[in-house]
């Protein structure tokens, strides 16, 4: 190992009609792999039975537990609820179906089990919760017991985590600290006199835009659990790393529960699930680190990543471990740049958290060519970015290993930096509206940036995938739209409207044709609903978006240019709360004969809407465009 890398380098509760069977616990969790919502782990603590609980924010639909807790109305609707409806959204119609098909009785306090569909949990908890009845009867109670019942039935079945969202502190009129202590009191006491042997942890999932609601679990979280890691709502001081702790050769610090340790030593040693070999794009570089790897691993593994190195890939290949001691060897296309290793080492994360591994080693990317310093900003930024994104992942250990002791220096300062002032001030108009992570850099002076999506990465995919859903014609090209104006315009819309509408169900992704002559327009610019009445009007003169994307592709839309290519985006769209359309309408009516609020958006029919339109431009943003044939 010495002699490879000197010469690389050198000196320098329950309804019983349950039809869903419990699979096995161990299956891994699908990964969320789009920018999604954000998440920020704001407290945790562990049990001495060795229950992990976690204060989050983010939203339910898209929790990554074994189990999600629904609450809904004793109609069982699931689109009338702000929680019910949000999940519904994701998990799509079949839930719905599944509710209904279980025939309970849907009394208060009663728990009906179903799959979790398109969720990326197994499971769904309906939870039929109660009113606030002012203390004068048993809601508080029956409250307590859905919390009980549903942690009983997680364990039971075999579950290994479960998700909360703050049942209650809606519509129902809970005061929001009698439910934030009556949830922790519950779990505690399921923890002590249960002990748990399958699940192993609890989330609680806040939505970001409920400031009061935040404070509140996070003080009664420090009432329950006074030695527990909590932090503020905003730390400006702070970053998310704990105190870094130093010993011989190590240092070590942790955010939330994944212990972050930088070592020296030999990365062929490891006992990690995965180890990470920066190699180059045929995945055939035998110098260096990537020599080590190779030849520790064996014969075996060299020839595997010839194989894999010669297909289409997406940067990375994952083998066998040979005769290393990890379980995969995750080899990567090594970058010299800190933008690129910065994305490169979170795509590792991603794709260590989509198969739910709990460990991984990374040698330190890209020392032959970049300062050891940037180096360190661009790993550990990658880490706490992924580390966000995912709070209730699987991954509790990332190591860091070092050959060469000098470069152990600065990637401490690095992390020190990391636990005293990561944290931003953000302020002004565009205040904590970043753009997304996984955006290519920006050429300077530029509005917008198209960037081809690679096909076969899970970003293509995931485009890929919602449009054939209803439209079969052949993809020949996906663009992401990289145009900063537009997406903040967007997140300053989505926050007001988050805001006055009290609920977070206001953005859907939908389809909008389009002819080749105003690509290029709509990418810079955006959409514009002085343009209604080009193509169709029928529910009011604004900017029209299908669901179903064979909608967006007729001719009428998305006419054909002299190549016989045709051209439709995937639209990020504020739809917020709607209500049916019709022809000539200029703005959407108000919600109500006194009311001064407009609905955000109308459709061609509210029983199963296909079709919304928008009058006002900054509710939309091109994300994809797709070309097709």
């Amino acid at each position: 190992m010495e002699r490879a890398v000197r010469q690389e380098f050198g000196n320098h509760g329950i309804s019983h009609s349950q039809q869903t069977s419990v699979k096995d616990p161990t299956h891994p969790v699908k990964q969320d792999t789009s920018a999604g919502s954000g998440t920020n782990c704001l407290g945790q603590v562990k049990t001495k039975e060795g229950l992990e609980i976690i204060l989050t924010t983010g939203q339910i639909e898209n929790a990554m537990t074994d189990v999600t807790v629904n609450t809904v109305f004793e109609d069982l609707v699931l689109n009338k609820g702000a929680v019910s409806n949000a999940i519904l959204k994701v998990a799509g119609p079949k839930l719905q179906q599944l509710v209904n098909a279980m025939n309970a009785s849907a009394n208060v306090g009663e728990i009906i089990v179903t799959e979790g569909c398109n969720l990326k949990s197994k499971h769904v908890f309906h939870a039929v919760a109660p009113h606030w009845d002012k203390g004068q009867g048993a809601s508080e109670k029956i409250l307590g017991a859905i919390f009980k019942d549903c942690l009983d039935k997680a364990e039971d079945t075999g579950m290994t985590s479960i998700s909360f969202p703050a049942i209650g502190t809606g519509n129902l009129g809970f005061p929001k600290d009698q439910v934030a202590s009556l949830m922790l009191n519950e779990i505690s006491s399921f923890s002590s006199k249960k002990l748990p042997k399958n699940l192993k942890t609890v989330a609680i999932i806040l939505y970001s835009g409920d400031a009061q609601t935040i404070q509140v679990f996070i003080d009664e979280f420090k009432k329950k659990f006074p030695n527990a890691s909590v932090d503020a709502i905003a730390p400006q001081s702070q970053g998310p790393f704990s105190k870094v702790v130093s010993s011989s050769g190590m240092h070590e610090t942790k955010m939330g529960s994944v212990d972050i340790q930088v070592v020296t030593g030999d990365i062929t040693k490891e006992t990690t699930d995965v180890i990470v070999n920066s190699s180059n794009e045929s995945f055939s570089l035998k110098s260096g680190v990537s020599k080590a790897i190779l030849d520790a691993a064996g014969q075996a593994v060299e020839t595997e990543c010839q194989t894999l190195g010669a297909q289409p890939h997406p940067g990375m290949i994952m083998t066998q471990p040979g005769n290393l001691q990890c379980k995969k060897i995750l080899h990567l296309t090594g970058q010299t740049d800190p933008i690129k290793i910065n994305k490169e080492v979170k795509e590792a994360l991603q794709m260590c958290v989509k198969n739910s591994f709990t460990s991984v080693s990374f040698p330190a990317i890209g020392t032959g060519n970049v300062q050891a310093g940037q180096v360190a900003d661009a790993m550990l930024d990658a880490v706490i970015d992924v580390l966000r994104q995912y709070p209730l992942a699987p991954l509790k250990k990332v190591r860091i290993v070092i050959f060469q002791p000098p470069m152990l220096k600065e990637f401490y300062n690095s992390m020190q930096r990391r636990e005293r002032t990561e944290a931003k001030v953000n302020a002004g108009f565009w205040g904590g509206l970043d753009i997304p992570e996984h955006w290519e850099p920006m050429p300077a002076k530029t509005i917008c940036h198209p960037v081809t999506i690679q096909a076969g990465t899970a970003e293509y995919t995931e485009v890929q995938n919602l449009f054939q859903q209803s439209c079969k014609m052949t993809i020949t090209k996906i663009e992401r739209i990289q145009n900063p104006t537009l997406w903040k315009t967007l997140q300053v819309k989505k926050r007001e409207m988050d805001q006055r509408n009290g609920h977070q169900n206001n953005e859907k992704r939908l389809f909008h044709g389009t002819c080749h002559t105003t690509v290029t327009d709509i990418n810079h610019y955006g959409f514009n609903r002085s343009y209604a009445g080009k193509n169709a009007a029928c529910y009011g003169n604004g900017t029209y978006f299908a669901v179903h994307a064979n909608y967006s592709a007729s001719n009428t839309y998305s006419k054909p240019n002299p190549n016989g290519e045709k051209f439709m985006y995937l639209c990020r769209v504020l739809t917020g709360d709607f209500t049916t359309g019709q022809q000539n309408m200029i703005v959407p009516p108000a919600k109500g004969a006194v009311s001064v609020h407009k609905y955000d958006s109308v459709v061609d029919k509210m029983a199963a809407p296909s079709m919304f339109v928008i009058f006002h431009d900054s509710q939309a943003c091109p994300e994809y465009l797709i070309t097709f044939k």
